[in-house]
């Protein structure tokens, strides 16, 4: 009898342990590739998740057609990335859906 109460607590220990992880946020690395964006000097981003927003940034473009990385703490499940790519011919708007399981890096392309 002890034995299997001892079993059942390992057990329940174990779940909650598992639980208390996959609710921690995630180290995540976004690249926005914005190389299909031809003259974009800048990029604007906001993160939501559902009707929250959960981050913003605005960068500016070292180099037109390139990538820009931002290292954010998210957990896991479904996001909406909002952008703007600001051009002098213009300003271009967009979104992506983003899944985050794990820790890593995700590219995102942005642009027309």
């Amino acid at each position: 009898m002890k034995a299997g109460a001892r079993i059942v607590a390992v057990l329940g220990a174990a779940l909650v342990a598992w639980l208390l992880y996959r609710a921690a946020p995630r180290d995540v690395t976004l690249v926005y590739d914005v190389s299909r964006a031809q003259g974009a000097t800048g990029l604007s981003v906001r993160i939501q998740r559902g009707d929250r927003w959960i981050r913003s940034a605005d960068f500016e473009l070292p180099t037109p057609g390139g990538q820009v990385r931002q290292e954010v703490k998210l957990r896991d499940g479904a996001y909406v990335v909002q952008y703007g790519l600001y051009a002098p011919a213009g300003t271009s708007r967009g979104e992506r859906e983003l899944q985050v399981t794990e820790s890593g890096v995700i590219v995102l392309p942005l642009g027309p």
